[in-house]
């Protein structure tokens, strides 16, 4: 199982004027050739396989208020603009926005998360999930390490966004 998820900062006026789709080809993929620039520049962050494991952690356990906790990686407004097809699934556009007030929510919880503390914490229910997901590969020391990285990266983009006044695009990929 891999799902990639990618982070996009915009203007929050975009989120008014632009279409699902218009928002959706803001965001880069991996190979695209604007990617690296926009990751450079803070602008846009993207993670393998470790989404769901973020959420997962960020949503764990008593101490997290919920719907503040599912901003940084599920929450937000859905945008979506296709059809359903009864052969191929979804054909279209599907994301979420977070518009700024959000942004700054979710990087004020972010910034209140002691991430080693968290995944440490969470070790045996982050390794049972990712059984249950059919990762291929067990979880690890190693794994926790990455997902530590990602999630260190995650507070620092909603941080600097959060600074600017920007709104967030999230997009997912199978």
């Amino acid at each position: 199982m891999s799902v990639d998820f990618f982070w996009r900062r915009v203007p929050g006026r975009a989120l008014d004027e632009l279409s699902p789709k218009e928002l959706g080809a803001l965001v880069p993929h991996w190979f695209d050739a604007e990617f690296k620039r926009l990751h450079e520049a803070g602008m846009v962050m993207g993670v393998e396989r470790n989404g769901y494991l973020m959420h997962f952690a960020l949503t764990a356990g008593e101490a997290v208020p919920g719907c503040v906790a599912q901003l940084p990686v599920f929450g937000g407004e859905q945008r979506a603009e296709g059809k359903e097809d009864p052969e191929y699934g979804w054909l279209g556009t599907e994301l979420w926005v977070l518009r700024p007030n959000d942004v700054r929510d979710a990087s004020d919880f972010l910034n209140h998360v002691t991430v080693d503390d968290l995944i440490r914490g969470l070790d045996a229910a982050l390794a049972r999930e990712v059984e249950s997901l059919g990762f291929s590969t067990p979880w690890s020391p190693g794994w926790a390490e990455e997902l530590a990285v990602d999630l260190n990266e995650l507070r620092s983009f909603f941080t600097a966004a959060a600074a600017a006044g920007d709104a967030m695009v999230k997009f997912e990929s199978a």
